[in-house]
């Protein structure tokens, strides 16, 4: 209980950090993804990664599998992608840089859903599951929202503020990590990038 209260409290500090870091820097492009990304053998797909918490998740790095459940009750796993690339969207509802990228994240899964699978995640531990559904119902969201009720992916993908996303290829590799809310052309600049629109 300590330990998530603890969480909450670094997290709600960095998003109001990020917040005001970022409204000058909502035009800037997100880095290109690296020019060799490392890439795993796929038929350990099914094993779990294991990483040390010191290791940087990080653009080039492979992403940390996880298991979730949804919303809406079923179970999705990153390393099960069906050969496509996924967008990976940690935040919350009580999180107004989180809301402000909703609708355009919404437009980039209707028009990217087919070739891109999209797993946000909120941050269950430490929003209200209530609210955030309600949240979600009132706006017409459609996009998979995956529940992080023990902040252990959270803490694994190294989350220091919200809205954080990683974009991760059909290898598992992470092509893209954004932090902060991103705009309407960074989103679609990345979506056009990753599936080779």
């Amino acid at each position: 209980m300590k330990r998530n209260i603890l969480i909450g409290a670094v997290v709600l500090l960095l998003v109001v950090i990020a917040f005001f870091l970022n409204t000058d820097k909502e035009k800037k492009e997100a880095s290109p993804p690296p020019e060799n990304p490392a890439q795993i053998d796929q038929s350990v797909a099914d094993e779990p990664v294991s990483k040390t918490k010191s290791e940087p998740i990080e653009e080039g790095a492979t992403a940390i599998d996880f298991e979730l459940e949804t919303r809406t009750g079923d179970t999705l796993r990153l390393y099960n992608n069906d050969g496509k690339p996924t967008l990976i969207n940690f935040w919350a509802s009580w999180c107004p840089p989180c809301k402000k990228e909703m609708p355009d994240l919404q437009k980039a899964y209707e028009i990217y859903g087919d070739k891109v699978n999209f797993f946000m995640v909120d941050l269950t531990f430490n929003d209200n599951l209530e609210k955030m559904n309600e949240y979600i119902d009132e706006n017409g969201f459609t996009f998979p929202v995956l529940l992080d009720k023990t902040g252990d992916v959270t803490m694994d993908y190294q989350v220091m503020v919200i809205p954080t996303t990683y974009f991760v290829d059909a290898d598992n590799v992470i092509t893209h990590k954004v932090m902060g809310p991103m705009t309407t052309e960074q989103i679609e600049s990345i979506m056009n990038e990753i599936t080779n629109g």
